[in-house]
């Protein structure tokens, strides 16, 4: 038996156990099924939950304290807002280890700038970490250079092209025995950037559908209004406050700690731990 049919059926038998992709000998309580799945967008966790649109978090794994983990977050600078968001909110979890690795300027198309497959193997020798965070994209919607060929933005070869490299970084991800929390990129305001970030959204979706142990977690209508529209301002912890830079692309101070609880609370819905953010920001009527 070769030693890549070995680790192959390694890999398999920790797929056939829902508990086991992320059970390290530290004692993470990070725990999901394996089917993968895109949960709905939840503001504020009294008033609603988070629920699997194919087969995300199995109602029969018991909530967990949360245990030592280490959070991996990479991405662009809409990264590095989500990032910084969940500096402030993971704050008094002491048992988690947030660690942050953006690149602004970076994507998924731009290998030539900085390779997210080839830094995010050395990332995650490094740290080992439990969860791995993704929030990239923002750079995207430029044509990509492949073999010889350019493919324009959003033709049927550019999506193949661009879905091949999101399977590829969740697969890495998960062959290291972590799991992946891929969060959709936010509503726009530019009108034909906010187009192409749809389609994106639908990649990042439709490939973690077919991953195990990757969840997509979208953020669209978190900062849209209720005709589905770009939302600059709104009322945050029953205070007015602005959420985008002027850029209508990335977030101000508030924005990103609306983000971060948004994903903080997802996190201990999916993964089943007890978790609580530390500066919780909602959205409020």
């Amino acid at each position: 038996m070769t030693t890549t049919t070995t680790h192959l059926r390694a890999f398999e038998s920790l797929l056939s156990n829902p508990l086991a992709l992320n059970e390290p000998a530290h004692g993470c309580g990070f725990a999901m099924d394996l089917g993968g799945g895109a949960t709905s967008a939840t503001q504020n966790p009294s008033t609603t939950t988070s629920t699997p649109a194919t087969s995300g978090p199995d109602s029969h794994v018991p909530i967990r304290t949360i245990g030592h983990c280490t959070v991996l977050e990479i991405g662009d600078s809409l990264g590095s807002d989500l990032g910084w968001g969940l500096a402030r909110q993971l704050a008094s979890t002491h048992a988690l280890r947030l660690v942050q690795e953006d690149k602004s300027s970076s994507g998924l198309v731009t290998a030539w700038f900085y390779n997210w497959p080839q830094h995010l193997a050395i990332l995650l020798r490094q740290y080992h970490p439990d969860l791995v965070i993704v929030c990239v994209g923002g750079n995207d919607e430029q044509n990509m250079a492949l073999n010889g060929h350019v493919y324009q933005f959003g033709s049927a070869q550019w999506r193949a092209a661009y879905s091949t490299v999101i399977r590829q970084v969740a697969s890495m991800i998960t062959r290291a025995h972590s799991y992946v929390l891929w969060v959709g990129l936010p509503v726009m305001a530019p009108v034909t950037y906010a187009e192409g970030i749809v389609k994106l959204n639908s990649l990042y979706r439709s490939v973690a559908t077919t991953v195990p142990g990757v969840t997509y977690l979208p953020s669209w209508s978190l900062f849209s209004n209720g005709r589905d529209q770009f939302m600059n301002s709104a009322r945050v912890n029953n205070v007015m406050a602005v959420l985008r830079a002027s850029d209508g692309i990335h977030f101000s101070t508030v924005g990103e700690d609306v983000f971060a609880t948004f994903v903080a609370n997802e996190i201990a819905v999916v993964y089943h731990v007890r978790l609580r953010p530390s500066q919780p920001a909602y959205i409020t009527p």
